[in-house]
């Protein structure tokens, strides 16, 4: 299936950026705030969950919308086979309930999942972070690029937060924490951090648009990349353990302020 048929997203999903013919013809959509992504044609449906992904963290698909495979077909111009295929992926991370013959429901954020989540995240990052410390070699190329890389990451976190991009900033945290992890070659340790992070995502946007912590969280980082290079490992633990409290310190006033979005 020829890529182009992805290249027609509604503009208010790319945060009033229009969809170029030159993006049509190299098969990219769009994210909020007009940052264009390639999409392989091949994993259609891996494109259509990353976009609805983003549209449900951003808030733009609010908890209780309900969703349809026919118009989210029509929408990207695709059959329902990716569209079924994307709506499972998004039901196992918890942001869709697939109502079967009704379509899918965006979940509601659910308080006690986010308080367990919060703590399984604590648990494995805390170590994972420790580890990488303990076996950094900043003699290492493969190492030093890893490092080169997490600036990069920074420096886009800033440039992010000058845009007031909330949701290209809350990406470019997780792929921040993903290259400190990565060191350890652990693709299991990876994928139940993702998995808990797709439960914070949401109350992390919100609480980036409402406290503004975002350059609280970029001194943060910038200290976590100086403690693992350095090899610094319980220094690596203890700022990453004050790291992920911000999020959890400012949780029940969120909780308090949009009733509407939570559940018990």
């Amino acid at each position: 299936m020829h890529a182009s048929i992805l290249a027609f997203l509604r503009t208010e999903a790319l945060g009033g950026a229009a969809v170029t013919r030159e993006e049509r013809k190299a098969g990219t959509f769009g994210a909020a705030g007009g940052n264009l992504r390639p999409v392989s044609a091949g994993r259609l449906d891996v494109g259509i969950s990353d976009e609805i992904r983003r549209r449900i963290v951003s808030l733009n698909y609010p908890p209780g919308l309900m969703i349809f495979e026919n118009a989210v077909a029509a929408e990207f111009g695709v059959s329902r086979t990716p569209v079924h295929q994307a709506f499972m992926r998004l039901s196992h991370e918890g942001l869709l309930d697939v109502l079967p013959q009704r379509g899918a429901r965006v979940s509601f954020l659910s308080r006690s999942t986010i308080i367990h989540a919060q703590y399984v995240r604590e648990c494995l990052e805390a170590a994972a972070f420790f580890d990488a410390a303990r076996i950094w070699d900043a003699a290492d190329a493969a190492h030093l690029q890893r490092e080169r890389r997490a600036q990069d990451l920074i420096e886009a976190q800033r440039e992010a937060v000058a845009r007031g991009d909330y949701l290209r900033f809350t990406e470019l945290d997780v792929a921040f924490h993903t290259e400190i992890l990565g060191v350890l070659g652990n693709d299991l340790l990876l994928a139940c951090v993702s998995q808990m992070r797709n439960q914070l995502n949401r109350l992390r946007l919100l609480e980036l648009r409402e406290a503004h912590h975002e350059k609280r969280m970029i001194a943060d980082h910038e200290a976590l990349l100086a403690a693992v290079s350095a090899g610094r490992a319980d220094e690596a633990r203890r700022r990453l353990i004050t790291h992920l409290k911000t999020l959890e310190d400012f949780r029940e006033e969120i909780f308090g302020r949009h009733p509407d979005l939570f559940r018990p």
